[in-house]
């Protein structure tokens, strides 16, 4: 039996990112498809902080740290069950907010089906991940780009490895391709 290679995968761009987020938010919905608010809410959670699906589908505004210095931090039941706070933007709150987020109202199948269909739509390269753990890996590469530390990045993606973390960074190392070109 011969193994049939994966084919290779680079990461959607953040400007591809917003320009998937805009077409979510401005396509009627489909006849038959009645998760449209529950998946958008699911493409920020992973997209914007970085959350497992699983996480995502579970999350609950109502679980919000009471002390006001820790406003916007959030528990939630990560891998193995182990219990973590972590920060939600008050921008993505709000957009739950208005979609009415309800925890566990959506299920991580039909949201992989509906990036596939949202891919499909958008004429996306096969060679560019669209899938949900996708968007947790971008989070993670351009917030590495962007200068965040890889301890800190560590512990916001919930990571017990630093080694883990490191396996995320996809393209992190790109820009350092290109500033030091080798001979």
């Amino acid at each position: 039996m011969t193994k049939t290679k994966k084919p290779l995968t680079i990461l959607p761009t953040n400007q591809l990112l917003n320009q998937i987020w805009d077409y979510i938010i401005s396509r009627p919905g489909k006849k038959g498809e009645t998760k449209k608010r529950e998946h958008e809410c699911l493409f920020l959670l992973c997209w914007k902080a970085g959350l497992r699906i699983t996480e995502a589908i579970s999350f609950d505004l109502n679980i919000e740290h009471q002390s006001p210095e820790y406003k916007g931090l959030y528990l939630l039941r990560g891998k193995r069950q182990k219990e973590r706070w972590v920060y939600i933007s008050p921008e993505i709150i709000k957009e739950l907010k208005k979609r009415d987020w309800k925890p566990n109202s959506a299920n991580r199948i039909s949201f992989f089906d509906f990036l596939q269909q949202v891919k499909k739509e958008l004429n996306i390269a096969e060679n560019i991940e669209l899938a949900p753990h996708t968007l947790r890996r971008c989070f993670a590469t351009y917030n590495a780009l962007n200068g965040m530390p890889l301890p800190v990045l560590q512990k916001v993606l919930g990571h017990s490895k630093i080694s883990t973390t490191a396996l995320y960074i996809k393209d992190s190392d790109l820009s350092n391709l290109t500033k030091f070109k080798p001979i």
